[in-house]
């Protein structure tokens, strides 16, 4: 979920944070033959191409601030592990041979840098009784996503037994 140009003490209040939540402005993409850890990256790349596309839109002004919060732990070791990544050009320590996301990588640092986002790391799949705020909106999100991912399968997918 991202949510531009939002303070940090309406992000910290839970439920002023489920009202700027809205289905509605949900968008989404399909995306096909992947793994795990690379559409993860890939929701982040989007999310991120998204607001380039709504900034770009936007008559006054710079967008100020950004705040993604991801489940993918993967996203959020990116910026750390950015320096040495760029110092051996998006290669194995062991093999020598170009990273399989070396392509997303240097694509988020390129938006990164001009945007500037804060990546909050959110635990996903917790248990309903505990969910607050973030969490709630990422059980909405799951499933919405789930369920246009099974409406899309049953009809575009032709090894789906009917």
């Amino acid at each position: 979920m991202c949510i531009p140009n939002c303070p940090d003490e309406i992000l910290a209040d839970n439920q002023m944070l489920e009202k700027l939540y809205s289905p509605g402005a949900m968008k989404t993409r399909i995306v096909e033959n992947t793994t795990n850890t690379r559409l993860e990256l890939q929701t982040l790349l989007c999310a991120l191409e998204f607001l380039k596309s709504d900034n770009e839109n936007i008559i006054y002004g710079k967008m100020e601030s950004t705040t993604i919060y991801t489940d993918c732990r993967t996203a959020i070791d990116l910026l750390r592990r950015r320096k040495r990544l760029e110092s051996v050009h998006y290669r194995s320590k062991r093999k020598g041979s170009a990273l399989v996301n070396a392509d997303i990588y240097k694509s988020f640092f390129n938006l990164y840098d001009e945007f500037s986002p804060k990546l909050i790391w959110v635990k996903g799949h917790t248990p309903g009784k505990t969910r607050i705020g973030v969490q709630r909106i990422f059980s909405e999100v799951d499933r919405f996503v789930r369920n246009l991912l099974r409406n899309y399968i049953s009809h575009n997918a032709s090894w789906v037994d009917k």
